[in-house]
C-alpha cells in the first residue's frame, strides 16, 4: 500500500509556489542572523558618548536602588570615553564616577584601581585630593584598615587646607574601632579636654 505523500515543497503541490517567497525570505533572514559577523560595532562619536554619560549619570541619580545594570553601563561608557579621550577635561572626571559607581557597588579593587589611575596619570586634576580620600574609605568599607589609615593620612598630610582634612584628623584614630569602641575613645577625648 502506497501513502499518498502531501508535502507543501513539492513542485507539484498548488501551495508550494504561494510559499516560495516566504520560505526564501526566512532562508535568506536565517542566513543573515547566523552569519559570522565579526565586525565590531561602530564606536559613539564623542559627543554621543557625553549625551549617553550625562544621560545616564542622571538616571542613576533619579534611583533610589542601587542599579547594576545601569551602573555597568556607565562604568562601561565612562571607561571608554576616558581611553578614546585621555586628553579631554573630562577624562578624570568620569573616571572619578566610575569609581565611586565601583566602590558603591563593592567592586572595592576595581575602584582603588581606578582611583590609582587617576592619581598617576592626571596629577593636576582638581578632584586628586578627593581620590586619596576616596581611597581611605574603600579600604576602611573592605575592612582594611591599616590602608585606609595609610590612605587618610597621605590624605591630611598632602591636603591639610583640604574642607575634608580637619574631619579627617579626627576621625582617623577611630578607623577599624567597633562603634562602642569608637564612642569609648571620644567620650575619653572629650573628658581629656576639660
Amino acid at each position: 500500500m502506497k501513502y499518498k505523500h502531501h508535502c507543501p515543497f513539492t513542485p507539484s503541490h498548488s501551495i508550494s509556489l504561494h510559499l516560495t517567497p516566504y520560505l526564501l525570505f526566512s532562508f535568506f533572514l536565517l542566513a543573515a542572523c547566523s552569519s559570522n559577523n565579526t565586525e565590531a560595532p561602530t564606536p559613539l562619536t564623542q559627543e554621543a558618548l557625553l549625551d549617553s554619560i550625562d544621560s545616564m549619570d542622571l538616571a542613576l541619580r533619579e534611583d533610589l536602588q542601587f542599579d547594576t545594570t545601569k551602573s555597568n553601563k556607565m562604568v562601561a561608557w565612562c571607561l571608554e570615553y576616558a581611553e578614546r579621550f585621555p586628553e579631554d577635561s573630562m577624562a578624570p572626571v568620569y573616571l572619578l564616577k566610575t569609581a565611586q559607581i565601583q566602590i558603591n557597588g563593592g567592586e572595592f579593587e576595581q575602584g582603588l584601581s581606578v582611583l590609582d589611575s587617576i592619581i598617576e596619570l592626571y596629577p593636576g586634576f582638581e578632584d586628586v585630593a578627593i581620590c586619596l580620600y576616596l581611597k581611605g574609605q574603600a579600604y576602611e568599607q573592605n575592612q582594611q584598615y591599616d590602608k585606609a589609615r595609610e590612605a587618610y593620612t597621605l590624605f591630611v598630610t598632602n591636603y591639610p587646607d583640604h574642607y575634608l582634612a580637619p574631619d579627617t584628623r579626627k576621625m582617623l584614630p577611630l578607623v577599624g574601632l567597633s562603634p562602642e569602641e569608637q564612642l569609648e575613645k571620644i567620650l575619653a577625648q572629650k573628658k581629656n579636654k576639660r
